[in-house]
């Protein structure tokens, strides 16, 4: 659960810089046109408008002939890329194409059904179900995927997590030798499959460094999980502590079924809200680069939302036992965390708690930023205050009483 939602926020971060570049626009582009007669040229070759900027393109099918100076954001289908991109690319959709004009500068970061390069990338790093290299790696790739296909060149290592690995081999004479004519691997090979796979002798020259994937229990990924949680937790309850304890903490000793229905439905609400923003974003150009934005408050609420659930549940425990000492807090915030970890491990129930942990996490922190609550001591005080104002209003009603009686 936590490394998938790591991996999610590693990508969704590579995603949020490009808030601080601007949005491309008509004055942005530059076009540069021959001083030949246009008779004597192709109408192809007579301008080349180059886009300047991060380009974003929301569409069912999308193909690219013009430059690109910088970062590429495509959402579409079926996607083809036939021009230079100076800057990353980042691609969601069911088919890809680099063709042979494709030239990626920086890396590519794929999402699909099925990946073909044709042409070349710096690096490639992707999910997808059959990844085809024709054409040039100059790095690495870094993949998971059901089939990877080595036609061309990588310049140096791949990293794979597949079931099959093919490599063309070569069909060239030693007196005419083509590189172009099979796979290679100049770096090194690591991939992780059910079985061991054969390659041919020269496609690789690195080393070839093979892991199983097996099923049976991996206590170290189990470790790591349980270590991730408690310290992701503890950091999330000391910069809680350190900038707004109210955000976070709770810090009534007990709750009402009238608040508990009000997190619980802020916990579903705001995550669909944030969605349905992002959708109707989309549709409005200029407010387009928004959507990265949109996108990383949801994946930062689903990461944290759990260790803020945790951290309720601490407090709760730590009312009801008088616990003040931070130390001793941190000490059962460890157990908490613990006997949560091992519920979602159980087969079904787990999943239950997951999820109910998230809409609570998200539900809190939604319901402490929205809705104005006084704590149990702040209604302690408010109503001592009441009452001595009370008690004062009555001493004076009777010295005025008595006053009135005393000129009678």
């Amino acid at each position: 659960m936590l490394k998938n939602k790591i991996k999610i926020i590693a990508l969704i971060t590579l995603l949020i810089f490009s808030l601080f570049s601007p949005i491309v626009n008509a004055e942005n582009e530059t076009s540069t046109e021959s001083t030949e007669d246009p008779s004597t040229i192709s109408e192809s070759t007579q301008e080349i408008v180059i886009k300047e900027g991060d380009e974003y393109i929301f569409q069912d099918n999308v193909t690219l002939t013009n430059p690109v100076d910088g970062n590429l954001f495509i959402f579409a289908n079926n996607v083809t890329i036939n021009s230079q991109v100076g800057g990353d690319v980042f691609v969601f959709a069911n088919s890809v194409t680099i063709g042979e004009d494709g030239y990626i500068l920086s890396n590519l970061f794929a999402c699909s059904n099925k990946l073909d390069v044709k042409g070349a990338a710096y690096n490639i790093y992707s999910t997808t179900n059959n990844l085809t290299i024709d054409g040039y790696v100059f790095r690495d790739i870094r993949t998971i995927c059901n089939s990877l296909n080595i036609n061309g060149m990588v310049g140096r290592n791949v990293f794979a997590n597949c079931s099959n690995i093919n490599f063309k081999e070569s069909e060239e004479s030693e007196e005419n030798p083509n590189v172009t004519s099979y796979g290679n691997v100049q770096g090194n090979l690591t991939y992780y499959s059910n079985k061991e796979l054969s390659f041919p002798e020269k496609a690789i020259n690195g080393e070839t460094n093979y892991t199983p994937l097996t099923s049976h229990l991996d206590i170290s990924s189990y470790i790591y999980s349980l270590g991730a949680i408690i310290v992701s937790t503890i950091i999330l309850w000391l910069i809680s502590l350190w900038i707004s304890p109210r955000l976070i903490h709770n810090t009534n000793k007990s709750i009402s079924l009238k608040k508990t229905l009000q997190i619980l439905g802020l916990g579903i609400l705001v995550p669909v809200i944030l969605t349905l923003l992002a959708l109707i974003v989309l549709f409005i150009p200029i407010f387009t680069q928004f959507i990265l934005l949109i996108i990383s408050i949801l994946a930062i609420l689903f990461f944290a939302s759990t260790s803020i659930t945790i951290i309720n549940i601490n407090d709760i425990i730590c009312n009801k036992l008088k616990i003040t000492k931070n130390i001793t807090k941190i000490g059962f915030l460890i157990l908490s965390t613990l006997v949560i970890w091992l519920l979602t491990l159980i087969p079904y129930l787990g999943v239950v708690i997951i999820l109910l942990a998230m809409i609570w996490g998200i539900g809190n922190l939604s319901y402490k930023l929205f809705i104005k609550e006084n704590s149990d001591k702040e209604k302690a005080e408010k109503k001592s205050s009441e009452k001595g104002k009370t008690e004062k209003e009555k001493d004076n009603k009777k010295s005025s009483d008595k006053e009135k009686t005393e000129e009678n």
